[in-house]
């Protein structure tokens, strides 16, 4: 689970990355001395997935190792018995520019078959599950290049995790085109530290080449431009693998004003998410107009005749009154979907857990296919995933469900709906279980044959996520527009 990333300048460093699954047949292909594809990508490293990339002379990276289950961090801790509890000396913290983090890969779709093989859907277009995989994975390369200094067999192991993924929206191609993904540290707490990523299609024609001005540069390369899929922030915190409690990571110095942009954009964007969550509807009651709203949501379901609660003592319409729900609504329990996953060892990290990346993958292909069905149609669109907050590890050999409902659709004309999916460890010796992740998803339908149909709640539960729905949906919508407006003003 080490891999050789360079650096830019000077000598390769050894990093970890997180581990996943890899078919037994790229295994020999690495471990031969055949080409994989052609003279091209032959010395390349692979990822898990079969990519090949530009040879290192390019100074490209990848982010997935191709290794056995070992419980080493970082090359220049081998050394280091993550089961020893002897007291340990804190880390030389050194001061870190956004440059020292930069990591740069190429995901080469056009030119290695084997490697489209793996990410192709069944419409032709890159599975966007996939995509997030990799920024999970890049995002981890990142925050460990930006905590590597000298060893010091002293120091205690450092373990990276993931926090939290900001808000993504997706504008990917329908064509398949050739990807650059980008990353580095743009804001550092006392342990945590927040990661840029970005991803791009390569222009048409261009080289599979190290952009050395982004490299040099890479805050002056953080805006977007109509080569952009998508744009998110990771959070990381680095913790003592021994301890697991929090340690300190090396402060990030900026150096020019747009890096302190980037810094300051960071410290808006925290502030901001402290906002969200203090006036969530989990803390906060809804406003007055949220209250009239759900009130007359009360009154629209409570019309309809509802089979399941026939009997109930609190309906407001005498039963004879209430109409056959019509075709264009559907409850929002009948949209509900689940997912029981085992988690095996080939989708841990370094830590032995289960790598956050793979978990959103799944919830992203269960929104797809909830959506899917709901919309009675295969051609939904993933627009977007709100941010999401890993509360809890998922160890190796966990049973993760996952359970998804459409929360809100207004129905026709408009197109799109929102998906949430709650991710739950099962404990089933005990019985118990606990959450580690709730998403959200935002999709929409292409088809313009299909009228979108409303959901309607029928509990204050439901209302509830109802209106949370379209709390998201009208954020969601203003901050693509600004996007979208970004670009536009990119291209003119």
């Amino acid at each position: 689970m080490l891999r050789q990333l360079r650096l830019g300048r000077g000598q390769p460093a050894l990093f970890s990355l997180p581990t996943c699954a890899m078919p037994r047949t790229h295994v020999r292909a690495l471990a031969s001395t055949a080409p994989l594809l052609d003279k091209k990508f032959a010395r390349s490293p692979s990822t898990t997935t079969g990519a090949h990339y530009a040879n290192p002379e390019d100074l490209l990276y990848t982010v997935r190792p191709v290794n056995y289950w070992m419980d080493k961090i970082m090359e220049s801790e081998k050394c280091k018995d993550i089961n020893d509890k002897t007291p340990r000396k804190p880390r030389e913290l050194v001061e870190k520019t956004m440059k020292d983090s930069y990591i740069e890969i190429f995901l080469p779709f056009k030119s290695s078959k084997e490697l489209l093989e793996e990410y192709i859907f069944v419409d032709g277009r890159i599975r966007t599950g996939k995509l997030l995989e990799d920024l999970d994975s890049l995002a981890g390369a990142v925050a460990y290049k930006h905590l590597s200094t000298a060893s010091d067999p002293d120091t205690a192991p450092v373990t990276i995790v993931t926090a939290s993924v900001d808000r993504l929206d997706l504008f990917l191609p329908k064509a398949v085109e050739n990807y650059r993904l980008s990353g580095h540290v743009t804001y550092t707490g006392n342990s945590s530290m927040e990661i840029f990523i970005k991803a791009e299609v390569v222009p048409e024609g261009a080289e599979l080449k190290h952009d050395q001005a982004a490299n040099e540069n890479p805050a002056g390369a953080s805006y977007l431009d109509e080569h952009t899929v998508l744009a998110t922030r990771f959070t990381m915190v680095a913790i003592d693998s021994l301890t697991h409690k929090p340690v300190p990571v090396n402060p990030l110095v900026t150096t020019t004003p747009e890096e302190e942009r980037l810094r300051q954009l960071a410290e808006q964007n925290k502030q901001q998410k402290k906002n969200e969550a203090e006036t969530s509807l989990y803390k906060q009651p809804p406003t007055a107009q949220e209250s009239l709203e759900m009130h007359h949501m009360f009154l629209e379901y409570s019309q309809y005749i509802d089979n399941q609660h026939e009997r109930d003592y609190a309906r407001v319409l005498p039963s004879e009154a209430k109409k056959p729900l019509p075709e264009h609504c559907v409850w929002m329990a009948d949209t509900r979907k689940d997912s029981l996953i085992v988690c095996h060892a080939q989708f841990r990290n370094v830590h032995n857990n289960i790598f956050g990346g793979f978990i959103m993958k799944k919830a992203l292909e269960l929104s797809y296919a909830t959506a899917s069905a709901f919309l009675q149609s295969k051609k939904p669109i993933v627009l977007s995933m709100d941010g999401v907050t890993f509360r809890k590890p998922v160890f190796v050999g966990s049973l993760l469900e996952m359970t998804s409902a459409v929360v809100y659709s207004p129905g026709h004309p408009h197109r799109s709906i929102q998906v949430r999916i709650v991710a739950d460890i099962l404990d089933i010796e005990n019985d118990k279980r606990a959450t580690t992740n709730v998403f959200y998803f935002t999709l929409s339908c292409e088809d313009p044959s299909i009228k979108v149909r409303q959901v309607l709640p029928r509990s204050y539960g439901e209302i509830l996520l109802w209106l949370d729905g379209k709390r998201r949906r009208n954020r969601g919508m203003h901050a693509r527009q600004l996007l979208l407006e970004d670009l536009r003003r990119y291209n003119d």
